[in-house]
């Protein structure tokens, strides 16, 4: 199947669908759960992409997974994963990146902790190979980087001495830049770069007339050097670079 060429689709926060119960509020950028739409199912490789609130708590009970890279973004509060296959129990905090390599198969839960609530954005890429054994890690971005474009994951070979996590997946890669009011980044070459603002908003060059607000994302298809400016309160983008995608 060929890939669309040279195009920006904008998704906006308020087109997500939503999950809402007494414990949980997910916004799913894809097709999630009950919510089904067979015209976006995905993006390049990227499977899933939610913005979920847990209450204090309360969360994901165990559950299983196999053959996907799960990585979360924390925004707000801890969450706290426990990994009854590996044996992992680890809290992640504000500007904290998780990767879950579920590989041939893992069982784990996500709850806020007891005495606060958490705001986070998970992601599930697939991996380029089924099976393996699972692997869990935790990293943090250092106040010190502040206003960088850090490389959170990636199986990307130029990335290989600057990710803080591997990736099983050698056409994908996570970054976040935050950047200051007024800054700007380029975004990466590639067939597919999915680009969420997960705090604050942004222009998009040659994009005129809309900025990408809190929880608008950016589908950009077969495009290089893209610029994305900063707000006036600033932006924390959450960049994904995919040189393949399901079905090619």
């Amino acid at each position: 199947m060929d890939a669309p060429t040279g195009h920006v689709t904008l998704y906006r926060a308020g087109s997500r669908a939503r999950t809402e119960t007494g414990w949980l509020d997910s916004r799913h950028s894809f097709s999630a759960g009950a919510h089904y739409d067979p015209a976006n199912t995905h993006f390049g490789l990227l499977l899933l992409h939610n913005e979920d609130r847990l209450v204090p708590g309360r969360g994901y009970d165990e559950h299983p997974h196999r053959d996907t890279e799960i990585l979360t973004w924390v925004l707000d509060g801890e969450l706290e994963h426990r990994d009854s296959t590996t044996g992992r129990t680890a809290r992640v905090g504000p500007s904290g990146a998780q990767y879950l390599g579920a590989g041939s198969g893992v069982r784990h839960s996500e709850h806020a902790t007891p005495d606060g609530g958490v705001r986070f954005v998970q992601m599930w890429v697939v991996p380029e190979e089924p099976g393996g054994d699972p692997r869990h890690l935790v990293r943090a971005v250092h106040a010190g980087e502040r206003g960088d474009t850090v490389v959170l994951a990636s199986g990307l070979e130029r990335h290989r001495e600057s990710t803080l996590l591997p990736l099983r997946q050698r056409a994908a890669a996570l970054s976040v830049a935050r950047l200051a009011p007024g800054a700007a980044m380029e975004l990466p070459t590639a067939p597919f770069v999915h680009a969420f603002a997960a705090r604050g908003g942004a222009t998009l060059e040659d994009v005129p007339g809309d900025q990408l607000g809190t929880g608008d994302a950016a589908r950009v298809v077969d495009d290089g050097g893209r610029r994305i400016t900063a707000g006036p309160d600033g932006a924390e983008i959450l960049v994904w670079e995919m040189h393949a995608a399901l079905g090619w």
